[in-house]
């Protein structure tokens, strides 16, 4: 029981929750880049949330069933054909055998996530399936999705195709993200805290599943411009030596050795996620509802 790999698209990885409790090795914890709409697609199949999925960045793939199942698409909006038919993302969708499913280009947002009902057989390495490119470990011999690739299906269910569709996510080009102080916020100078959360900012060109660096006016930083390394996570915001904020995500490195000014949400980290280049933020701290 399996499905093919007919095109690969820009880079489609096996992502799921990711691993935790070995980062004090230096072990990432990876994962989805955009935690809610991978939870969303896996809950409209029944699955744990934390099911592993196929992520689709920028454009997606096209595959072939094998057998039948059932899937969900959610996330950036791309353009999903059945057999060259168009098909609604958000929904319960079952393929038979022969089926080809393809993804196209993102539209807006960047990642889209194909939730298949059962589970994606593959071995789980520090209790994750996730795909770790820079180290080339788990999801799929450690490497993104490639024309001809077979992958394996644990207990492939058959679900009753939906005819309600989840609303789609709404992408604008400009985007508030909320934060909180990161460990080194009070070491940097109150104008340029002011500053940093007053200003707009750009994302640039340079972005990855390992982070996002973001463009605008420097940061001045004051007497203390970098840190013995120490412990990082997804949605940690360094200011570099140079006063350019980098905003670290999935892939993140579990230390580093520039200031840690602020951190974002969980929910800031998957609006930042679906942000195409050229896209403007701001920050904002959070605030109680």
């Amino acid at each position: 029981m399996s499905f093919e790999i007919i095109k690969g698209g820009f880079l489609t990885t096996i992502q799921d929750d990711g691993r935790y409790g070995v980062q004090d090795q230096g072990i990432p914890v990876s994962g989805f880049m955009d935690e809610s709409s991978a939870h969303i697609a896996n809950s409209l199949l029944g699955n744990p949330i934390n099911s592993a999925v196929l992520e689709c960045c920028m454009i997606g793939c096209t595959i072939k069933a094998h057998t039948e199942f059932s899937i969900a698409f959610f996330g950036a909006h791309m353009e999903l054909k059945l057999n060259n038919h168009i098909v609604s993302q958000g929904k319960i969708i079952t393929l038979t055998t022969d089926d080809i499913l393809s993804i196209g280009f993102a539209k807006q947002g960047m990642y889209g996530y194909l939730a298949i009902s059962g589970s994606i057989d593959i071995p789980k390495i520090y209790n994750s399936k996730s795909t770790y490119l820079p180290s080339q470990f788990g999801g799929y011999k450690g490497r993104k999705l490639e024309k001809g690739d077979i992958v394996s299906l644990s207990n492939p269910k058959i679900l009753s195709n939906s005819f309600s569709v989840v609303k789609q996510q709404v992408f604008t080009n400009f985007t508030t993200l909320e934060v909180m102080c990161g460990p080194e916020w009070n070491d940097l100078p109150v104008e340029s805290q002011q500053k940093l959360l007053s200003s707009t900012y750009t994302i640039g060109k340079d972005i990855s599943r390992i982070g996002y660096r973001i463009e605008g006016e420097p940061i001045s930083l004051g007497e203390k411009k970098e840190i013995i390394s120490s412990g990082m996570l997804k949605g940690t915001i360094q200011i570099t030596s140079a006063g350019t904020p980098i905003i670290m995500m999935a892939d993140s490195p579990t230390s580093g050795g520039y200031l840690r000014i602020l951190n974002l949400t969980a929910r800031a980290c998957d609006q930042l996620a679906q942000l195409q280049p050229k896209y403007r933020i701001t920050f904002q701290f959070l605030t109680k509802k």
